[in-house]
């Protein structure tokens, strides 16, 4: 762990935030220019990374790499945690649970919707079951934390629920029989509200802790 804190000591664990949001962004916005007749009313993230986007193979690598660090922003978050005196075993728990949603948006990021869509399915579920609980889990920590305002904490809130929106449509249309385009069409967008929504709690959080040193 020594060496690992020495890496947050030299990089703070805020600016690692920032750069899950610039890879992301730079994989997301030409992959949206380049798509047939993009609509946000009618694609999805995932249509993104279909064969059928010019960029696919760059946009997935770039959601691989920005899952990748993830992962080293949430280790850094729960180093900082630690150092504000929050619980050992609550901090390590969400941040297993930070991982596997990472793991999950690695695995849909590898796997194609049109060649192995259970497979992509799988590893939706992981990432957002595991992202809904991490973020239930950092509002809790964040609250019981005196270095955090109950306005943080109640942010992660606000942000699980564009995720738990999405996740009903995903169920719905993907179980359900007969469903309504104008349903189809609100479940897609509600898809890019949870995606900026996701962007903006990196953004929020890593400008929060920085100011918070």
């Amino acid at each position: 762990m020594e060496k690992i804190d020495k890496i947050y000591e030299k990089i703070h664990p805020g600016y690692f935030a920032f750069i899950v949001v610039i890879i992301f962004l730079i994989g997301l916005i030409p992959a949206i220019l380049v798509h047939p007749d993009f609509s946000f009313f009618a694609n999805h993230l995932s249509n993104l990374g279909s064969p059928l986007n010019d960029l696919y193979i760059f946009f997935n690598i770039s959601l691989f790499i920005a899952a990748i660090f993830q992962i080293i922003f949430f280790l850094g978050f729960t180093r900082y945690l630690q150092e504000k005196g929050m619980g050992v075993i609550i901090i390590w728990i969400t941040f297993i649970l930070s991982v596997l949603s990472s793991i999950g948006l690695m695995g849909f990021a590898i796997s194609n919707q049109d060649v192995a869509y259970d497979v992509q399915t799988i590893f939706v579920l992981i990432f957002f079951i595991g992202a809904i609980l991490y973020l239930f889990s950092y509002a809790y920590v964040e609250w019981r934390s005196s270095g955090f305002s109950i306005v943080q904490a109640l942010f992660n809130i606000i942000v699980v629920i564009f995720f738990i929106i999405y996740f009903i449509g995903i169920i719905v249309t993907d179980f359900g029989r007969d469903v309504p385009l104008e349903f189809r069409e609100t479940y897609a967008f509600t898809g890019w509200l949870f995606v900026f929504a996701f962007l903006i709690w990196f953004l929020e959080t890593g400008i929060y802790i920085l100011l918070k040193k």
